[in-house]
């Protein structure tokens, strides 16, 4: 989900969690500098997505583990893990993290779950993508847990 926008002040509705979180982020972040909130101010947020799914990605992994993703041909981002049939590596993610992609069939236009659960099986990723930029179908959540 998309939070545009300052706290108490975005583009769409629904962000009254994220509000709290970066305000709370806002603050600390304040203190950690000593800094007075009546002359100073804040901007916790990242500049677009790849730098936020990449900060995300460093929170929870380490160098070199495992992910899975949407193929970007599929729909998915190039932060998911993308690189190139020849092999080449074309995001940061793909290059500090080991990645393999999960894909749609190409006949229904579906993510191909049982294909993604194997591959899963095999590959063991500590984390799995569930999410697109490009993919306009509805995602069958309990299938990823």
């Amino acid at each position: 989900k998309y939070s545009e926008g300052m706290p108490g002040n975005r583009y769409y509705g629904g962000n009254e969690y994220i509000d709290e979180i970066e305000n709370l982020c806002r603050s600390r972040a304040l203190e950690c500098f000593c800094l007075d909130p009546s002359k100073w101010g804040v901007n916790v947020q990242p500049y677009s997505g790849s730098p936020a799914n990449f900060a995300a990605y460093t929170a929870v992994l380490s160098p070199h583990d495992r992910i899975m993703g949407l193929d970007l041909p599929s729909g998915g981002h190039l932060t998911h893990g993308y690189y190139t049939s020849g092999g080449k590596k074309i995001s940061a993610t793909s290059i500090y993290f080991e990645s393999l992609p999960y894909k749609v069939n190409f006949e229904t236009g579906y993510i191909d779950y049982e294909k993604l659960e194997e591959k899963a099986m095999d590959f063991r990723p500590k984390l799995i993508i569930c999410g697109g930029s490009a993919y306009p179908r509805d995602w069958d959540y309990a299938r990823f847990r």
